[in-house]
């Protein structure tokens, strides 16, 4: 199969420039899914993308792909308009991994989302939106501690350890801070204090969910909170110096069950498709509050996603192979099949 392997780049470069690039560590995704699919026997195009549309265009029409490896999140370095590439693809009617744009367009919404969920009585925290254009003056109706974090960014960009507050006047600078830095709106959530646990689903209309995922916070003092920063997700050596990894959820069978149903109904609420991860605390009481859900997640061999998948006996190429399938449909009955993409006569 003729796969183009679709990713985002910082910069703009030539495909002869940014061969060596795109293997530095910030590309392991696509190295690993890279490497993957040739293992598995598959023709590999790697297409970085910045702020051009043409190319890919001419790529496309000149090497017409059997499918397009989804690896994008942003274009012209801006994360919200990932959806609107998947939008470019739906209409070249070439088929693509991962969920479809209206899924993106809502998760990246994540006010929305969780109005949604709540709706369908699924537990999240109570939230207040701050649009740029009309900054909140008061958080009246929350309860503190709260998060502050910005509505439409992903990756934990724009979470410091400023981004959780116990009273108004420091939320509401911080939130007057995002809006200027960020130049986007914000989400001020009631900061929801336990364990964080991240749950990988796989799938169309027929789902598999992958044992839950905990970050543990080793060396983080008791009392203090508890989340994950941007330098936390990715610097290093301050993730050693707090203790901060992921690790096998230790939940009993019953309570991971009912964790993994229940990611599995918010990922159908939600309109995911492909693969995607749901976000959660579990209180010291044991109740489930969804944070999040992302579409795409990363997927490299030491993600959670993989490392999930590999603990439900699910190999590194079969979750790749799987994904696939799920893309263009499987001659396999048993197997997911995506939407048909017939032209009507």
């Amino acid at each position: 199969m003729k796969i183009l392997l679709l990713f985002d780049l910082s910069i703009s470069l030539k495909p002869e420039e940014y061969v060596d690039y795109w293997k530095s560590d910030d590309f392991e995704s696509e190295r690993h899914t890279k490497e993957t699919l040739e293992n598995l026997g598959h023709t590999v195009t790697p297409f970085g993308l910045h702020d051009d549309l043409d190319p890919l265009l001419k790529e496309v029409k000149d090497n017409p792909p059997d499918l397009i490896f989804n690896l994008s999140e942003a274009f012209r370095n801006h994360r919200r308009y990932e959806p609107h590439l998947v939008s470019l693809l739906e209409l070249l009617e070439i088929p693509y991994t991962g969920s479809r744009p209206e899924a993106l367009h809502l998760c990246k919404n994540k006010g929305m989302a969780k109005k949604i969920l709540s709706f369908h009585r699924v537990k999240v925290p109570d939230f207040l939106i701050s649009r740029r254009s009309s900054p909140i003056r008061s958080l009246k109706g929350l309860k503190f501690p709260v998060f502050i974090k910005p509505l439409d960014l992903e990756a934990s960009e724009g979470i410091s350890q400023l981004s959780f507050s116990e009273n108004a006047k420091d939320a509401l600078e911080r939130v007057r801070y995002l809006h200027e830095r960020y130049e986007t709106s914000v989400i001020v959530e009631e900061y929801i204090d336990g364990r964080e646990l991240y749950v990988a689903v796989l799938g169309n209309e027929k789902l598999q969910a992958f044992p839950p995922r905990e970050l543990h916070f080793k060396h983080v003092p008791e009392g203090e909170p508890r989340f994950a920063t941007f330098r936390a997700k990715w610097d290093d050596t301050y993730r050693k110096k707090w203790g901060i990894k992921t690790g096998a959820g230790s939940l009993s069978e019953e309570i991971e069950l009912k964790l993994m149903e229940l990611s599995k109904r918010i990922y159908r609420l939600l309109g995911l498709s492909g693969y995607g991860r749901v976000d959660f605390r579990m209180t010291p009481e044991g109740e489930f509050v969804c944070l999040e859900v992302n579409p795409n997640p990363s997927i490299e061999r030491d993600s959670d996603v993989a490392l999930a998948a590999a603990k439900a006996g699910l190999s590194y190429d079969d979750l790749i192979q799987k994904i696939l399938n799920l893309a263009i449909g499987a001659i396999d009955p048993q197997l997911d099949r995506s939407p048909s993409r017939k032209k009507k006569k």
